[in-house]
């Protein structure tokens, strides 16, 4: 703690909210000690009782959730005693396949390699001209930057060696871009703890329960980066966003209560009663809630962290700085809390919830019955074939040494104090209905439903057959990723949030030692780590393509490209780039070494030349047109009309030079 946070701080009255809040807000750790015991207990209290009525919203969703997860890790099932003791109790794993399909498309398609992260350009990157004092774009020459009017009085010779001065030039935000991909690549692969290893289980999870989060945070060291399954996460099931939820409310499992008497030695936690004798993990809760602590009508955001059983607070921490809070001359307006959390989606709740329907909701009607009929058949089946039937009582077939009861190994024969036929007069055996063909056609209808809810077809699980037209395949792998593809943008949006999140943090929390080494990193003179984090006119997202999510898929695009390559080169095409882009979906490394650098075309080099030459003689002409104009109209006399003229004619001469310009600069891209 700093030394404002050592100070004594008294509650204050409505007119002094602000002076109090703003030292709270730059405090760096728990405020509890400053905090009255009642404001203490009452803020428990509502954090209870909040968090009592979010998880009664959900309860629905969460017992076809947590059931689902626990028959997904279960690998037996208890004893069956209907229709008799230890009856047939088989589960299929049509969760478990469905889960299994979409984490080994998604997982790989979402994560490629260690480039997870590309940033975005929004808007055009042409560049920018540098404008003069008069609004108008200024030109560069030998003596540097000056205005276009000055540069019109110069002769003609001096002119022709001038250039449009250039605020940014053509492409310098793609470049910009690019760095910044870079460097957020290696904070998520290289310096967080485990990021892809957590991502593989949201996306394990996610279509399963149907909804995950991940938290996001920097704990004065380094970016930190984790998935918190969404039973663990409790929110109003009625709020529309985390950002709308009354309260964000953490479920901490496993703290034990030597890990709290530690945090408490070290200041961390605030000192409270503990028996000595208790040794079983407790249930932490992490809440992001709103409290009025400063009397003032306007609740703040605090993270409080209690003991939910003995509802006992052991740290408060003011969710906000100084940038959040919003005053005016009345007082304070709002203040908004951080965000830590994001939130990936599979399929929208139907009425609107804020905990979205998984696979688990979906099949849950579905896996019961295709159970029921399974252990239906087999217990049929079993009871056919164990037999049974009635014996006379009259009939005693106990010989010696042997039980009233009877078994056999295949092949042997037991000896009976029975003639035969009274021995075949005494017994009767019970018949079995054999299964009949209609619970056969039931569960295939009801399979196939179900599969289609999951979307596990052949084609894309491989067991299709591959004798088919690579344009058929391609077909059909389309048709059946479209409820995937749909799956796929839900989870692109929220990763396009959380990139946008570690963007923001990396920027709020960076010092001249991040400054140093984002150059020292990326080895680019260029690199400006102020500028490049400004966010002013860059939108990050996913680089990976949604609607391209298969190894199977880019295959078949890339077959069939390569089966256009003639045709590409009979119409100037680049068969080069075509195979190019097949060793590209086949994941193979060095193509650069494969593949010959492209040749330039003597006839499009002759083509562009001849462009230039015209485009530079238009330009002369234009200018010497002005030119003319002006000096014509200097000649006629100071009036209005011919100073308009002379300023037209100065305006067209400096749209020449820079169409000229920009076309020359162009021609060196190329």
């Amino acid at each position: 703690m700093d030394a404002m946070e050592q100070q004594d701080i008294e509650p204050a009255a409505p007119s002094e909210a602000l002076p109090l809040l703003m030292q709270y807000a730059q405090m760096d750790g728990d405020i509890s000690e400053h905090i009255e015991s009642h404001d203490l207990a009452a803020l428990a209290d509502q954090i209870c009782e909040q968090y009592d009525r979010d998880k009664e919203s959900r309860d629905n969703w969460e017992d076809v959730a947590t059931k689902a997860l626990e028959d997904m890790a279960r690998t037996d099932y208890p004893d069956k005693d209907y229709p008799w003791q230890k009856a047939s109790n088989v589960h299929y794993p049509l969760l478990q396949t469905a889960v299994m399909q979409f984490n080994a498309r998604a997982y790989p398609a979402i994560v490629k390699g260690d480039e997870a992260v590309s940033v975005k350009v929004v808007g055009k990157d042409d560049g920018m001209p540098m404008m003069g004092p008069d609004g108008q774009p200024m030109v560069v020459g030998p003596q540097g930057p000056m205005p276009a009017a000055m540069a019109a009085k110069m002769p003609p010779e001096m002119q022709q060696q001038l250039k449009p001065a250039m605020a940014r030039l053509p492409g310098e935000k793609a470049k910009r871009a690019e760095r910044v991909a870079d460097f957020m690549n290696t904070v998520l692969f290289y310096r967080m703890d485990n990021w892809e290893g957590e991502t593989d289980t949201l996306l394990f999870q996610l279509p399963a329960v149907g909804v995950g989060f991940r938290k996001s945070w920097y704990d004065g060291k380094k970016h930190q980066s984790r998935f918190v399954p969404a039973l663990k996460l409790v929110v109003d099931n009625d709020s529309a966003t985390l950002a709308d939820a009354p309260q964000i409310a953490e479920e901490i499992d496993g703290v034990f209560p030597h890990q709290i008497r530690r945090d408490m030695a070290t200041g961390r936690y605030r000192t409270v009663p503990m028996d000595p004798n208790e040794h079983e993990a407790k249930t932490l809760l992490e809440v992001q809630c709103y409290y009025d602590l400063d009397d003032d009508g306007i609740d703040e955001p605090y993270i409080v962290t209690l003991d939910y059983k003995e509802k006992e607070i052991l740290r408060v921490v003011p969710d906000f700085g100084p940038e959040q809070i919003e005053a005016t001359e009345e007082g304070i307006a709002y203040i908004e809390r951080r965000e830590f959390y994001v939130k990936y989606e599979f399929l929208p709740h139907p009425e609107g919830k804020f905990y979205n329907t998984g696979l688990a909701h979906l099949l849950d009607q579905y896996t019961s019955v295709i159970n029921t009929i399974l252990n239906q058949m087999i217990d049929a089946n079993h009871a056919a074939t164990a037999g049974g039937g009635f014996i006379g009582s009259g009939l005693s077939i106990q010989g010696k040494g042997q039980a009233s009861m009877l078994r056999w190994q295949p092949g042997e024969y037991k000896t009976v104090s029975v003639a035969g036929a009274a021995l075949r007069d005494g017994i009767y055996e019970r018949t079995f209905p054999q299964i009949s063909p209609v619970m056969f056609n039931l569960l295939d209808m009801i399979l196939g439903a179900a599969k289609d809810i999951a979307s596990i077809k052949d084609v894309l699980s491989g067991d299709a057959s591959n004798q088919g037209q690579v344009g058929t395949t391609l077909a059909l792998i389309e048709q059946g990723l479209q409820v995937f593809t749909a799956i796929y943008k839900r989870v692109y949006r929220g990763l396009k949030t959380e990139y946008a999140m570690l963007y923001k943090n990396i920027a709020l929390y960076a010092d001249e030692s991040v400054a140093q080494d984002y150059i020292e990193l990326l080895d680019d003179p260029a690199a400006n780590f102020a500028e490049d984090f400004n966010a002013e006119d860059m939108d990050i997202r996913p680089v990976s393509d949604p609607s391209s999510v298969t190894k199977m898929q880019k295959m078949a695009r890339a077959q069939f490209l390569m089966g256009t390559a003639e045709l590409l080169g009979a119409v100037g095409g680049d068969p080069r780039e075509a195979l190019q882009r097949m060793y590209e979906a086949a994941d193979v490394e060095d193509i650069e070494k494969l593949l010959p650098p492209p040749q330039p075309n003597p006839m499009q080099e002759m083509a562009a030349k001849m462009e230039l030459e015209n485009t530079q003689a238009d330009t002369q002409q234009k200018i010497a047109k002005a030119a003319k104009d002006m000096a014509d109209a200097q000649s006629k006399g100071p009036e209005m009309a011919q100073k308009g003229a002379i300023e037209k004619g100065k305006q067209d001469i400096e749209a020449a030079k820079l169409q000229l310009a920009a076309f020359e600069a162009g021609q060196s891209d190329d």
